[in-house]
């Protein structure tokens, strides 16, 4: 006992004053031990305090011994950034091969992830996006007559984040599987869905145990992770697993995101595992995040009055029947486009950190060349709201991204925004993700008058684990009335 103490003080003073990064500002804790960021991951701030960490001390912020965040623009290129033929990646941490046992497209190398996306690519060209669009359309018509049934014509608020769940994992379940979860035809979540939804906390522990030596993480994994949580895992499995058993047996009607997967498994370049996992990053993609951006867009409208008359205003102009909003309409919607790019900043879907790993033989980030190993990220949340990349950064102000803010937006450095991460790992869905998020405002506003009923911060008061742990968003809804 005496010995180890001994050595893990040793280690804390060498982490402070003889370590490579001894010279990079951070808190005291979080240069000495893993367990500053620890304990941020645990209480769910995480976000908080590394952007309170920023702006404490710069650009550049010690968050581990080994460990630098960043959330200067550029660092997005020289960290997530395509490289060169025969220069390294910067690898991913080890917890992301922990959560899938085969490569996927989360955690594979270089060549199998390029190969994989390859396989996605066709589920994503413009031809299957055609024809995705209009089934797309069918979902939304149907989640807005499950509204206003809900709705009972105004008089009941709404809980709209159960109608983007439901419209968003119903949509990506039948480009996965072949089929709908059936969300909005029982105006439930299915199964399935309920399981998934504490998959982000299972990333969250998988990043937590990272700094234990490895004999110590199974134990330290079975007391740390509930058993229910491990138990949900297992039922999401076999479920699952009967979902793309189905998938297997059918011909999809229109390009989906598992067609050429398919083909990959019937002629045994993919196992069953590996189907598996990156169906489930497919799912997790298209669905909960997706979801996330819509509520984040319709609680900041509903907070902000100049803006949501003006986005009305937009969209009522620009349409006269429900059926003129299509995807092509609401690209001529500049303001629309605007609200968004301000909403995935302010409130970025996906907030958690991509961590990766120097290279051996060491690489150049932010001017300064870091030793192999040393772990860097640029984290959404803080490069996004920070006051050194944003002008009024706390503040959800669309007009910065139109051109025509003044003087008061020219400094921005709206690069430092990146929702959808950039590089060849960037977010394969990102177009998809725009066109669904445009169709649906564009209609809610067309459709009602909305106002907020919800009676907390619903977007302060969110936790964040891996995913945000988001609670119902109560909206009143006024159907607007047309000759």
């Amino acid at each position: 006992m005496a010995q180890s103490l001994t050595y893990y003080t040793a280690l804390c003073i060498y982490n402070l004053y003889f370590h490579p990064l001894s010279k990079y500002p951070g808190p005291r804790l979080a240069a000495a031990t893993p367990f500053w960021l620890i304990s941020s991951y645990l209480s769910g701030k995480a976000h908080v305090h590394i952007s309170e960490a920023h702006e404490r001390y710069g650009p550049v912020v010690r968050t581990t011994p080994g460990g630098l965040s960043y959330i200067n623009p550029q660092q997005w290129k020289e960290i997530y950034g395509h490289k060169a033929a025969g220069q390294p990646e910067f690898g991913k941490q080890a917890f992301a091969s922990a959560v899938f046992e085969e490569p996927t497209l989360h955690n594979a190398d270089r060549e199998y992830h390029g190969y994989v996306r390859r396989l996605f690519h066709h589920g994503f060209s413009e031809r299957a996006l055609a024809a995705q669009q209009a089934v797309f359309k069918s979902h939304v018509d149907r989640m807005f007559e499950g509204i206003e049934r809900e709705s009972q014509g105004g008089s009941r608020p709404v809980n709209i984040m159960n109608w983007y769940n439901f419209l968003t994992f119903d949509f990506i379940g039948f480009l996965t599987f072949g089929e709908s979860f059936d969300c909005l035809r029982t105006s439930s979540l299915h199964d399935w869905i309920k399981l998934f939804m504490s998959f982000g906390k299972l990333l969250l522990y998988g990043q937590v145990l990272l700094p234990f030596p490895r004999l110590l993480r199974i134990p330290i994994a079975l007391w740390l992770i509930p058993a229910k949580l491990r138990e949900d895992r297992r039922r999401a499995g076999v479920l699952q697993a009967e979902k793309l058993k189905y998938r297997l047996s059918m011909q999809p009607k229109i390009p989906d995101f598992t067609e050429k997967m398919v083909e990959a498994y019937n002629q045994g370049k993919m196992s069953f595992n590996q189907l598996e996992g990156n169906s489930t990053l497919l799912i997790g993609a298209g669905s909960e995040t997706t979801a996330a951006a819509l509520a984040g867009l319709t609680w900041l409208l509903t907070q902000n009055p100049r803006v949501l008359d003006r986005l009305t205003a937009e969209v009522r102009t620009a349409f006269s029947r429900a059926d003129q909003i299509t995807p092509a309409g609401v690209n001529g919607c500049r303001y629309l486009l605007a609200c968004v790019e301000e909403a995935l900043r302010v409130y970025p879907p996906l907030p958690q950190p991509h961590y990766r790993i120097v290279p051996a033989g060491g690489a150049a980030v932010d001017g300064d060349l870091l030793p192999g190993g040393v772990v860097v990220s640029v984290p959404k949340y803080a490069a996004a709201r920070s006051p050194l990349n944003f002008s009024r950064a706390a503040e959800f102000v669309p007009e910065r991204w139109l051109g025509g803010g003044g003087e008061e937006f020219a400094g921005d450095r709206r690069d430092a925004s990146q929702p959808f991460s950039v590089g060849p790992r960037a977010c394969i869905a990102r177009n998809l993700a725009y066109f669904e998020i445009k169709l649906v405002i564009a209609r809610l506003v067309w459709q009602y008058d909305i106002e907020n009923r919800t009676e907390w911060d619903w977007m302060g008061s969110q936790n964040l684990w891996h995913l945000w742990e988001k609670g119902p968003l109560w909206l009143g809804l006024k159907a607007v009335v047309r000759k």
